[in-house]
């Protein structure tokens, strides 16, 4: 199995989570023994475009979304937060393969920071997905 992740860089404000989200899924998917490739985009916003771009060009069996986005004091968050959550969760059916939501919506920095653990938890739900979908075969 290979696995894309994802991940995205601007979070001024949970800088250190995302950091930690990164890692955790990383030693996952290395505990998983499954092999990965890293990308990295400006926002989370941009995740969908990349992991559309992945899914098609048939190099891997799913993809991570990492990302953090915290809310600020503008209307900003509500329009990327749901978003980004629709395009990653419609590319999974859209191509039938793990497209894992791994982009954590907080209020603060430290609520991303309390989360950011799961990274493990998001790479082995695309491995465990990836493992029912080979059952059915295409």
């Amino acid at each position: 199995m290979k696995f894309a992740v994802i991940s995205s860089r601007f979070s001024e404000k949970a800088g250190a989570a995302l950091t930690t989200l990164n890692k955790s899924c990383e030693q996952k998917l290395c505990e998983l023994e499954v092999e990965f490739e890293k990308f990295a985009v400006p926002g989370a916003f941009e995740v969908p475009t990349l992991a559309k771009k992945i899914l098609l060009s048939q190099k891997f069996d799913g993809v991570i979304c990492l990302g953090v986005v915290v809310r600020g004091e503008t209307a900003h968050f509500d329009f990327v937060a749901g978003n980004v959550a629709r395009k990653i969760a419609d590319l999974g059916v859209e191509f039938a393969q793990p497209v894992i939501f791994g982009v954590l919506m907080t209020e603060n920095s430290q609520q991303a920071e309390a989360r950011a653990e799961r990274g493990g938890e998001f790479a082995q739900a695309a491995f465990d997905l990836a493992q029912e979908l080979a059952k059915i075969g295409t």
